[in-house]
């Protein structure tokens, strides 16, 4: 079976969880361009544009294969199942909550792809136990079986210990979903339901089980993953990291957070961050989405233009080769020329190194999508145009300070096209470098010689880590 991954990290975290937990129950995972009895392409919805990205992929998976059966899971089939089911292919729909119980959908699945036929022999045939030309030509339902729970009003946090991350050098481990923010343009809190978090002692020994297998650094994720700890009562995301790095797993070489709200980053996390040295990535990824306070009030965010650059100019402070990103939406309702030149305004003085625009789009079920006046779509797209060349802008005089400066990378498991090593340093810089596949998975540090037009900066190799000794302090 094959997967495909659309959106969050988090949605990776779970495809993640449904390999492990499909590869042992005796199923077989190959490359989406492979041949595949089973396609799941696991969605998101933040935006209009991720639901076309989705429609699209769930397209060509029959294309791929006409007679796999299409699994439709994640974020979209959350919101809008019966828009999912009504796409020509799909044979089951799983919501959010369902998902993770894959296999035993699959199963029961198995018999009216077979016409009725014994279980054992269907469920040989989804695994591709059998020869393929047996096993493809059992119709997929007429009517697509759904399968998408509500959010209960105080939910468990859901998930398994997993231990792979196929196809990844750097695991990715969700410790957060869920949100109980109501920003108005955001549909997210109605696709993930309330914010729960994977208690300490899971997170504790779910790292401990990815060191085991081998990865280097690991990526905490989450919805709002800032709110960790605040529903169980166990501390803060600033306790959680300060107990992993504490831990006797030294072979993790680094932490990294994912996106995080800006007042969520306190003077605890600092501190934090700061005492890690480099075994917490110098890399921040704060949502704005506007830097009009007009704008913010409207979109229900909360903070202030001024709150929210007190926080990243601190943290250019304290790590001047942070790099410092920052999500923004073009085109809110009712924004005006004045509240956008306030933004780009805003941007243009923050130390920001790098943007995500969002052009806006109506989500059903949101406050925003019921406001008024629509900002005009091609006001829109020109509104991103200019975000979009600030932030490359900004973009580019950061990376203009990186020359020559001697950088902690992460060689992942791949090469370019021309052979070289690809690694990763703490600041998300992609460097290129020669050697051989014993640098794989492990770190070193390179100097910055030449930056390319893919982004890619050509390094010199200085120095190469060894592996922590077992036993040894983090």
């Amino acid at each position: 079976m094959a997967f495909r991954t659309i959106g969050c990290k988090l949605n990776q975290c779970e495809t993640a969880q449904m390999q492990e937990t499909l590869l042992s129950e005796g199923y077989r995972l190959v490359d989406w361009d492979g041949a595949a009895d089973i396609r799941v392409v696991n969605t998101c919805t933040v935006t209009a544009k991720s639901d076309r990205t989705c429609r699209h992929e769930i397209r060509l998976a029959k294309r791929l294969d006409p007679d796999c059966a299409v699994v439709v899971t994640g974020c979209y089939a959350q919101i809008d199942p019966e828009a999912v089911a009504a796409i020509p292919g799909v044979g089951l729909v799983l919501g959010n909550l369902d998902k993770l119980r894959l296999a035993e959908h699959l199963a029961a699945m198995a018999p009216r792809r077979n016409g009725g036929a014994a279980a054992g022999g269907a469920d040989a045939a989804l695994r591709g136990g059998r020869n393929r030309s047996e096993a493809t030509h059992a119709a997929v339902p007429a009517r697509p079986a759904l399968s998408v729970s509500p959010y209960p009003e105080h939910p468990e946090f859901e998930g398994e210990f997993f231990t792979h991350f196929y196809g990844y050098t750097r695991a990715f481990l969700k410790i957060q979903t869920g949100c109980d923010s109501r920003c108005a343009y955001c549909i997210i809190p109605l696709a993930r339901g309330p914010a729960r978090s994977m208690p300490r002692a899971d997170v504790l020994r779910e790292v401990e089980l990815l060191a085991e297998r081998g990865f280097r650094e690991v990526v905490l994720t989450g919805i709002n993953l800032g709110s960790w700890g605040r529903d169980t009562g166990e501390g803060s995301i600033a306790d959680l990291l300060e107990a992993l790095l504490a831990t006797g797993c030294p072979n993790v070489g680094r932490f990294r957070l994912s996106s995080i709200e800006p007042l969520e980053v306190d003077e605890a996390l600092l501190e934090v961050v700061e005492q890690a040295g480099d075994r917490v990535a110098r890399h921040f990824h704060l949502p704005l989405q506007s830097g009009s306070d007009s704008v913010l009030r409207r979109m229900n965010r909360p903070y202030t233009g001024a709150e929210y650059l007190a926080v990243v100019t601190e943290l250019a402070r304290r790590f001047p080769d942070a790099a410092i990103g920052a999500d923004v939406i073009a085109g809110f309702p009712g924004e005006t020329e004045a509240e956008l030149v306030e933004t780009l305004a805003f941007i243009e003085h923050a130390p920001l190194t790098y943007l995500h625009v969002f052009r806006y789009s109506d989500r059903p079920g949101t406050q925003a999508s019921l406001a008024k006046p629509k900002v005009p779509p091609e006001t829109v797209h020109e509104r991103s145009l200019r975000l979009r060349a600030l932030g490359e802008r900004k973009n580019a005089s950061f990376r203009a300070t990186l020359r020559a400066t001697q950088q902690r990378v992460l060689v992942l498991k791949k090469r370019d096209t021309a052979g070289r090593l690809l690694g990763i340093t703490g600041n998300y810089v992609e460097v290129l470098l020669d050697g051989d596949d014993d640098l794989m998975n492990g770190f070193a540090q390179v100097r910055l010689e030449e930056a390319g037009e893919n982004g890619r900066w050509t390094a010199t190799l200085l120095a190469v880590e060894e592996l922590a000794a077992p036993g040894a302090p983090a």
